[in-house]
């Protein structure tokens, strides 16, 4: 280190020491808090986190600022622009966010501040100079005028900060290309030294400048901390002060610096100027030198000065190329190499850490990477020194490097006999081994004979022989095997001998006419062939298990035939000779078929042609034999028919050319990790992309099944399935950044010929393709399985391009790698034979399902259903938002915001509107007349107002961009509407999915027409531009973005527009524009009444359509209707009426063309919606039908008869004849695109013709003429009629005015075909009855008509039957029909008419055209005209018994014979061992073996098979079946996921994905048995008793293990082991039930102890004398109150039980039944008190209590919660005693001990009944037994006042019943009712039953000694569940006849004590 560097060194360390001092003093002034250490340390740690987290944010930054600043200086396109302003403002966004976060926690320092000002300000820079670039997009680039712009960018201080290293580079003239020279000379002169120097010298003026500044600020702090008690407003001006002087320290820093930099800048160019005087000086006197004759070089050369000769080898160095370290991808081979050179050009030259690490990521990529990427977001110094670490334990481990040496020689193809490039390549890679054996451990072992003889192997046959021939005198000479290093010699000479220029093979074999030859052998020319891609079964076969047979010749199992060593020692002439002789396939040396019919041809290792390497011929020159080629079927952009061509080469050969084709990575973006490598075509002709669907199924993608329509050039239309994969990327085979794919589309193969992939040895047959010889990667063993289209333009951009010479290839460079296009070598080019060309037009058919289909049979029904508008929760949410915040804005429009879900947060999407305006703007280019409607509607919505231009970026996450197309509707071909794509998904996202679509606000389209014809004056409108007249919140305008090129100059950059109005294409919009139109209405009704009833009522979307009864009302309508729709911004326009009195009074502006199509489509699409037309003149409706081409097909004949639109069935008849062909043809089950029979073609084709005619059907728009006076009578007439081909119905309006005049008309019509199903003519009578009831509800809904009569007529009279029975019952279809019949009319509605005279029949039937204008469809039957409406006798209809939907009792016996089945048979078996056992003795009688020793293995296997496959005969019939014909299992079977196959023997077997294990094929391949049949419940019993009972997963592992495989196997075992008697018996509980009621004794009032329950407790102990005695306490509670009574017993004798009940019953009075239990439950004593009791005589007990009239019960035995309600009550008594008894030491005596137990009586009495008000100082005092028994709680108190003895002994009875109701009322509220809850138990289980085996539970014994036992008798309680039970208890001791030897146990418990197992039922 110099000296200079030293001083530095030291100033930079006291600077640093007195700024830290410095620090410390203004950290600990008086107006800083005082923290702990603790939070110092924690705000110290936290503060360098998020600084550290700013500063590599920055650097980022500071990189992406460097990177764009380089890419402006070259010519890049307008989207690369937009994505370096994206990147630039991405990194810039992401230092702001961590700045806030920062800043809102601590104060930022200076030093931060400068660097995100820099941040902001060089950001808008940069954003400014490429937005200069952007707009002058059409002028050609110059590179001067980008490199002054960003010169002016070096101006700024700010920026010079972050350009730094460039700035000392830039020169200050940059005119000509002089001074670029001296520029670039003058940066070289700039030595490593003197950038150390400065920087050091910098360092030191800037913390100079800092030390300086300090002391001024300490100055200024002891100033403040001085004046802060004195003068608060000077110390405020000095706070200021210092707040400027800090902010000026920086400025001085970076001016110091800057000085410092300006100096040696002056200095360089100082001696730089003297080194070019000394170069010219030089050059002159090397003139001169020249010109002297004789002169020596010498003399020259020692006349040049030191300084010109360092200044001229600078200049030969910088002309030279920069080195640079490759890349290192992983390649343990490489790692050495890699490291060598990145440390000498990379490490040396870098000062800091960072920098390392930077250029370290640089040079790294793929597995690398991804290996060090948690390094990279480290700063620290130790990070460098970590991801060596690393990269030297994972790629420098010698072992790992030997093994990738040692694979790659393993891996090394055999190098035929005439290759004489791949022996100089095998030549090449030996020498590196040689070389690196020294440096890598474990090389050595190549000197090893073993060794060399896998190395030998490579060889040629005649370069082998050689190597023996030179082995063998090597050992003779030295005894000694020559080493790896003579090896390589030997192989480096014949390499270099095989390679000669001159007289080698090759060079020979170019100078031979072979070309000449092979055209004379030439005789005919082959044909080429295209067929269609199918997959085929045998490609499925492929999947299945086969046993690898052996080897043919050999008979070893471990190689095939193309691999044997014998077989390769042969012969030519002898291994064809062999496969003739075995009859081998010559394609896959395989037997049973022949090459021509082989489908697995090997490919060869030599030629890579199409057959076995070992059949290869070196000699033979190849004949071109032209192979039938598929034709691929691909797809195109969904729902769009484009074509897709692509040309390349086919055949058998070796092609001669390459294509773009290259090694890929594909994954998916959800698990990147997951990777396989592909080769991949970039086909620019393609605009789709494709992948294989054994990828796609291998990575797991997201996809959907789509159906596609492919066209080929032989013009024929295939349907294909496919499916549409999403979230595919790709990268290059050795480069890490991915490259997403579109939506792609799968198909079986990719056909690309593998011989056009380009390698390396392609590259190095061209020179000029020298240089990327070791870029392009050499063949790769994986398929081809993805096809990228130019929808992927980044996939194909060229990066580099390498052109040679005429005809010969060149090489592009793109983001995946190099690929090579052109011929493939100079030597050859075979003439091609056979093409594939890929030219087919693909469509994406949309999805046809059944319900589409019945959804058009049933068009006529779906208007009239009775259900109302459904309301879902989405839809209330939709109305609060809009009817919270609707408004009318300034500009007089209503105004609402985007209803969405949830205010969503989206990703910036402004790429994807990018891509689709390029794509737009092509088309417009493409079509003038498009562009200009195009342009016109944009320019209008600007204008108008619709949209806003806007220019700043919106907030992050509220910001969307809509991509945008043009609709031109059929019926306004000079109409066009642009359309937002509010659907375009970004990363997932869409703008449609967070929108709300709001509830069904529309009109019935059906009650608008219907309306329309009731009045003779017509009235029409429309609202201009519906949508666009309500405006969207201002503050979700952002989200309706788009861009737009200003004023339609598509020369310039598009602009970013935003919409102010709801749009066409967003989900919300019909619903918001209904809303508000609804709205305006009610909001303005007082004003305008009729306007708002036409507006609310006959508005259908945006047309208004009505009918009033006079032009006067007419007027009045439309005025009130324009003003209303005024009053919210809306213009009604476009009238149109019958009447020209209400057109005259209409502005002429706003009148519409004379006549106007209604263009009610529903939601049909606008082609579907061909339909009425009303004539205005004639006042009539007419049908003018257009079909448009479709095929004669099952889809075809589906979309002409959906395009007949007839809302009101005017033409039902006709159309039925329609449906009636298609039902047919589904019938017959035809496919969707397969051609008609003759017969169905020429009646669809007639049918078709007769659509034609219905122009001649002229139907008037009102029901009666104008002319017909005033109405008096309405009546509703309904028809109904079916046949066995449908059924139909048809409604009349019939009117009757003063005169007596009638007037029928046809209101509406249906028609339906019959099911396919067959269905009796009375029930499609009766359905037709029920559509007539539905079309009057509808009528009845939607007419204005009052007081309608209405009458139902059929035909039937099984109909009308039916409707009056009140007798018989009816099945189930009749039944319900009836009674919907009924619930809407009555019987005397019904009434009969002669089928002739029923107009419902033609409905039923059909007709055509002409049969319908004359019929009596339109005007009704006769009768119905007629002025009294004719009442006939209706028939006498009863309904017999015979009839069959009449529901009678029925009798029926059945005798059936038993059917033989072995399966029934086996389940007989009690176990699967016996019944395998006795198959197999069968199956040895059936093959006539009658001996009887024991049944062998095998014979036990054969007869498990044949159960196996007898129970899947009868359980998997079906799937069975399908597998048989080479079909998959149905994907409704529950087989289908399990991949199911039938093995050799016949055996349904799981396929799974276990193929690879080396486990047993029985686990591998399990059998499939079902799982609810009895056999499979005796294999599941075996597996269970087999381990010995263990649990469900014991036992399915068990299971699976034996190779059985149910589907469902978990419920089964569950249900198998929950049966199982042993393991009942090991693990079951004991039963419960759910808790019984409370008794009455408990919750009815009584008095004291009339119900009282009884139990003893003790032993106490007293003293008597000088002995103890025990004592015993009774104690008694009363079941109501809780009251408690304690007698002490002498004894547990039954007299002195009898004498303490005396007491009680003494004391308390008399009591009506005692309770007790028949057991206990004592801790202490429990044995001893147990003796105790069982000398109690309890009959005597009972007898005494008889006299005493009192009830003695008993619980069940060992039922111990029966009693809880005393048990509890001795928990208390006993916790209070001992309390009472711990104050006296000494014993007691029998006095004391009473004494004791009375007051502990008291002081429980005394206790709360009740807790709830305890807390309440305001409450009652808590009631209490002594309330009750005493009437006081404690101690009595004389009543208060003065009163005489006669009147308070009079008053006193009240005071007692005061206090009793008093007490009993409480008991109710307070305690009565905390008793209702059930603490457990709250469920009723299944009942003990008698017969049931149960074990009997007990405390003292182990679970295996509980008692057996039977239940005998059980007790029933009066909620009928039974909670206890008398058990007869099994006995072991049993006579020689089974029979017990004395009488059985009985015994009683409750059922908490019993465990049940087995169950009688």
């Amino acid at each position: 280190m110099s000296k200079s560097d030293a001083g530095v060194n030291d100033l930079n360390k006291q600077v640093d020491d007195c700024v830290d001092t410095q620090s410390e003093n203004v950290r600990h002034s008086k107006r800083v808090p005082i923290l702990t250490e603790k939070m110092q340390s924690y705000q110290q740690e936290e503060s360098q986190k998020r600084e550290k987290r700013i500063t590599r944010l920055y650097d980022k930054w500071k990189v992406e600022a460097r990177s764009a600043r380089e890419r402006l200086k070259t010519d890049i396109t307008v989207t690369q622009l937009a994505m370096v302003i994206d990147d630039l403002e991405a990194a810039k966004n992401n230092v702001l966010k961590e700045y806030d976060d920062f800043r809102n926690r601590m104060l930022p320092t200076m030093e931060m501040r400068r660097k995100i000002d820099a941040c902001e300000a060089v950001t808008a820079d940069i954003i400014k100079i490429i937005h200069g670039r952007i707009s002058g997009v059409d002028e050609e680039f110059d590179a001067e005028r980008e490199r002054g712009r960003l010169q002016m960018l070096l101006d700024h201080k700010h920026a010079r900060s972050i350009f730094g290293s460039t700035v000392s580079c830039v020169s200050q003239g940059t005119s000509s290309h002089s001074s670029q020279c001296s520029h670039s000379s003058q940066c070289s002169v700039v030595t490593s030294l003197a950038a150390k120097r400065v920087d050091a010298a910098a360092n030191l003026a800037a913390k100079q400048a800092v030390y300086d500044s300090l002391l001024e600020e300490t100055k200024h702090k002891e100033r403040i901390q001085q004046l802060e008690e004195q003068h608060k407003r000077a110390i405020e001006a000095e706070v200021k002060e210092l707040e400027r002087i800090q902010a000026k320290k920086d400025v001085k820093a970076a001016q110091a610096k800057l000085e410092v930099y300006d100096k040696e800048i002056v200095k360089e160019a100082m001696s730089y100027s003297e080194c070019v005087k000394i170069k010219s000086k030089q050059d002159a006197s090397l003139v001169k030198l020249e010109r002297k004759q004789g002169a020596s070089q010498t003399q020259v050369t020692s006349g040049i000065p030191i300084s010109a000769s360092v200044f001229q080898d600078s200049l030969a160095l910088n002309r030279l190329p920069v080195p640079e370290p490759p890349v290192f991808t992983g390649d343990p081979i490489r790692f050495i190499e890699w490291k060598i050179s990145f440390i000498a050009l990379i490490e040396g030259k870098c000062t800091s850490s960072v920098e390392k690490l930077f250029y370290l990521k640089r040079y790294v990529s793929g597995p690398v990477s991804r290996a060090l990427e948690g390094i990279f977001f480290r700063t620290d110094d130790e990070a460098y020194h970590d991801a060596w670490e690393k990269l030297n334990s994972r790629y420098g481990q010698p072992f790992s490097i030997q093994r990738a040496f040692r694979e790659k020689l393993a891996n090394w193809p055999k190098i035929s006999s005439k290759d004489a490039m791949g022996l100089r390549n095998f030549s090449d890679f030996l020498s590196a081994c040689e070389n690196a054996m020294p440096h890598v451990k474990g090389l050595q072992i190549l000197n090893d004979y073993q060794e060399n003889q896998k190395l030998v192997q490579k060889l040629p046959d005649w370069a082998a022989s050689r190597w023996n021939r030179q082995v063998t005198q090597v050992l003779s000479q030295n005894q000694e095997f020559p080493d790896f290093k003579e090896f390589c010699a030997f192989v480096l000479t014949e390499a270099e001998t095989a390679c000669n220029p001159v007289t080698s093979y090759q060079a020979l074999h170019d100078l031979s006419p072979i070309v000449d030859k092979l055209t004379l052998k030439e005789t005919k020319r082959n044909k080429a062939q295209v067929f269609n891609t199918q997959m085929k079964h045998e490609i499925q076969k492929s999947f299945k298990s086969e046993t690898r047979a052996p080897c043919l010749l050999c008979k070893q199992g471990n190689h095939q035939l193309n691999n044997c060593p014998d077989f390769y020692s042969k012969s030519l002439e002898e291994r064809r000779r062999y496969v003739q002789e075995q009859k081998l396939c010559y394609g896959c040396l395989k037997t049973r078929h022949i090459a021509s019919e082989c489908r697995h041809r090997l490919a060869c290792d030599v030629c890579q042609r199409k057959h076995p390497t070992c059949l290869h011929d070196a000699n033979f020159v190849r004949r071109i034999k032209s192979e039938p080629v598929t034709e691929s079927s691909f797809l195109s952009i969904p729902n769009n028919s484009t074509d897709a061509v692509a040309l390349s080469v086919a055949g058998e050969g070796q092609t001669a050319n390459n294509s773009m084709i290259l090694p890929v990575w594909i994954s998916t973006k959800e698990n990147p990790d997951c990777e396989k490598l592909v080769y991949a075509l970039l086909d620019s002709q393609s605009d789709t992309t494709f992948v294989d669907q054994e990828i796609s199924n291998f990575l797991k993608a997201q996809s959907s099944p789509v159906k596609l329509k492919l066209t080929t050039m032989l013009g024929k239309d295939t349907i294909v399935q496919s499916e549409r994969v999403l979230g595919l990327q790709v990268r290059g085979y050795e480069f890490g950044d991915f490259v997403d794919l579109p939506p792609a589309y799968t198909r079986d193969y990719i056909p690309v010929n593998r011989q056009n992939i380009p390698t390396c040895e392609v590259a190095k047959n061209w020179n000029h393709l020298s240089s990327i010889v070791d870029k392009v990667p050499p063949l790769k063993d994986c398929e081809i399985g993805l096809l990228i289209g130019y929808n992927c333009p980044r996939s194909m951009a060229p990066r580099e391009v390498i052109v040679g010479k005429k005809d010969e290839p060149f090489a592009v460079r793109t983001d995946l790698g190099w690929s090579i296009v052109g011929r493939s070598s100079p030597r050859l080019d075979l003439p091609k034979e056979s093409s594939l060309c890929h030219r087919l037009a693909a469509k994406e058919l949309p999805p046809v399902t059944p319900a589409d289909v019945i959804r058009v049979l049933e068009t006529d029904f779906k208007d009239i259903s009775e259900e109302g508008m459904k309301v879902s929760q989405d839809d209330i949410l939709f109305i609060n938002k809009l009817k919270e915040v609707i408004h009318k804005n300034v500009h007089g429009h209503y105004e609402m915001p985007l209803p969405f879900k949830e205010r969503p947060i989206l990703p910036n999407n402004k790429q994807l509107a990018v891509v689709r305006l390029d794509h737009l703007k092509r088309r417009l280019a493409k079509d003038e007349r498009y562009k200009e409607q195009y342009k016109e509607f944009m320019s209008e919505i600007i204008q108008r107002g619709d949209a806003e231009e806007v220019i700043d970026n919106g907030k992050g996450g509220e910001t969307w961009y809509l991509p945008h197309h043009g609709v031109i509707s059929p019926k306004k071909p000079n109409k066009l509407r642009v359309v937002f794509d509010c659907s375009a998904r970004f990363n997932g996202y869409s703008l449609n999915d967070h929108l709300l679509q709001g509830p069904d606000l529309i009109n019935s389209l059906i009650g608008i027409l219907m309306r329309f014809r009731q009045h003779p004056v017509a009235l029409m409108c429309d609202v201009e531009k519906m949508y666009h007249q309500f405006h969207v919140n201002e503050s979700d305008r952002d989200y309706l973005r788009f861009l737009w090129w200003k004023d339609g100059k598509f020369n310039q950059n598009p602009l970013e527009f935003r919409m102010k109005v709801h749009i066409f294409g967003a989900a919300s919009s019909s619903g918001c524009a209904n809303f508000g139109l609804k709205h305006i209405a009610n909001e303005n009704s007082h004003l305008y009444p009729l306007g708002s009833e036409f507006v609310l009522k006959n508005f259908y979307v945006d047309d208004g359509v009505t009918s009033v009864k006079d032009a006067e009302m007419a007027v009045k309508v439309v005025d009130e209707a324009r003003k209303l729709c005024a009053m919210g911004g809306l213009r009604l326009h476009k009238f149109m009426s019958n009447d020209d009195t209400v057109l005259n009074d209409i502005p002429m502006s706003e009148l519409a063309s004379d006549a106007k199509e209604l263009e009610f489509a529903s939601e049909l699409p606008l082609e579907r919606a061909l339909g009425i037309q009303w004539q205005r003149n004639l006042d009539c409706f007419k049908f003018n039908v257009k079909l448009q081409q479709q095929p004669a097909t099952r889809r075809g004949i589906l979309s002409t008869i959906a395009s007949v639109y007839d809302p009101l069935g005017f033409i039902a008849p006709i159309l039925f004849n329609g449906k009636k062909i298609l039902q047919e043809i589904c019938k017959r089950g035809a496919g969707w695109d397969d051609f008609l029979s003759k017969e169905v073609q020429l009646r669809w084709e007639q049918w078709k013709q007769d659509l034609i005619n219905l122009q001649e059907i002229n139907i008037p728009r009102t029901y009666v003429p104008n002319d017909f006076g005033t109405i008096v009578k309405v009546e509703l007439h309904h028809f109904s009629d079916a046949s066995t081909s449908g059924y139909g119905q048809c409604s009349y309006l019939r009117f009757c005015n003063e005169d007596g005049d009638v007037h029928c008309a046809l209101v509406m019509g249906r028609s339906r075909v019959s099911p396919l199903k067959v269905v009796t003519i009375p029930r499609l009578e009766l359905t037709a009855a029920v559509i007539s009831v539905e079309v009057s509800n509808v009528l009845k809904r939607e007419l204005d008509y009052v007081d309608v009569e209405e009458l139902f007529w059929t035909d039937s009279k099984a109909v009308l039957g039916y409707i009056r029975n009140e007798a018989r019952k009816f099945h189930t279809f009749v039944a319900n029909r009836v009674q919907r019949i009924q619930l809407s009319t009555t019987p005397q509605q019904w009434r009969y008419v002669p089928s002739e005279e029923n107009p419902a029949d033609h409905a039923s039937r059909g007709l055509n055209v002409q049969q319908l204008l004359s019929s009596i469809w339109f005007s009704g039957p006769m009768f119905l005209w007629k002025k009294n409406l004719p009442n006939p006798e209706d028939p006498k209809v009863e309904i017999s018994l015979e009839d069959p939907e009449v529901k009678f009792a029925q009798v029926f016996k059945t005798e059936g014979t038993d059917e033989v089945n072995l399966i029934d048979r086996i389940a007989k078996f009690s176990s699967w061992s016996r019944a395998i056992r006795a198959i197999a003795r069968l199956m040895r009688r059936a093959c006539k073996d009658k001996s009887n020793h024991l049944s062998t293995t095998s014979e036990r296997q054969r007869a498990e098979l044949h159960i196996v496959k007898c129970l899947q005969s009868h359980a998997y019939k079906g799937e069975l079946g399908r597998l048989e014909k080479g079909m998959d299992v149905s994907p409704q079977s529950q087989l289908y996921p399990l991949g199911s196959f039938i093995d050799e023997n016949g055996v349904l077997k799981v396929g799974g994905r276990l193929r690879h294990s080396d486990c047993l094929e029985s686990l591998k391949y399990p059998v499939i048995i079902p799982k609810n049949h009895s056999v499979t419940k005796m294999i599941i019993a075996h597996c269970h008793e087999k381990i010995k009972h263990q649990g469900k997963g014991f036992t399915i592992n068990e299971i699976r293990s034996c190779g059985y495989w149910i589907p469902g196997i978990g419920r089964a075992v569950a249900s198998y082991i929950k049966g199982c008697v042993t393991c009942r018996k090991l693990r079951r509980s004991t039963e419960v039930q759910k808790m019984a009621d409370l008794p009455s004794e408990r919750v009815i009032p009584s008095p004291p102890f009339k119900y009282t329950g009884m139990d003893c407790f003790g032993p106490l102990f007293v003293k008597q004398g000088r002995s103890v005695c025990k004592r015993y306490g009774l104690i008694l509670t009363c079941l109501c109150s809780r009251s408690v009574h304690i007698e002490m017993l002498t004894d547990m004798s039954t007299d002195s039980f009898i004498n303490a009940l005396r007491c009680f019953i003494a004391i308390r009075g008399a009591v009506q039944q005692i309770r007790s239990d028949q057991g206990t439950n004592f801790v202490g004593a429990k044995n001893e008190f147990k003796r105790a009791l069982e000398e109690i005589d309890a009959e005597r007990l009972r007898v005494f209590l008889s006299e005493k009239q009192c009830d003695f019960v008993m619980n069940a035995p060992h039922a111990s919660h029966a009693g809880g309600v005393w048990e509890r009550q001795i928990r208390t008594v006993k916790s209070v005693l001992n309390s009472i008894l711990s104050l006296h030491s000494a014993r007691l005596n029998d006095s004391s001990l009473r004494t004791f137990l009375y007051e502990t009586m008291a002081i429980v009495n005394s206790r709360p009944l009740t807790v709830d008000c305890l807390t309440d100082p305001d409450s009652l005092r808590p009631i209490t037994p002594n309330h009750l028994l005493t009437l006081k709680s404690t101690v009595a108190l004389p009543p208060p006042g003065n009163f005489k003895d006669d009147e308070y002994a009079r008053k006193r009875w009240r005071q007692v019943q005061h206090l009793l109701e008093q007490f009993w009322s409480r008991w109710r509220k307070e305690y009565l009712a905390n008793l209702a809850v059930r603490q457990k138990w709250h469920v009723p289980k299944r009942n003990i039953q008698i017969g049931d085996i149960v074990i009997v539970k007990d405390d003292d014994l182990p679970r295996n000694q509980w008692r057996l036992g039977r239940v005998k008798e059980v007790t029933v309680s009066t909620d009928g569940l039974v909670r206890k039970a008398k058990i007869c208890l099994g006995d072991s001791k049993l006579d020689m006849k089974g029979k017990r030897l004395g009488k059985p146990s009985v015994i009683e418990r409750p059922i908490q004590k019993l465990v049940l197992l087995l169950e009688f039922n």
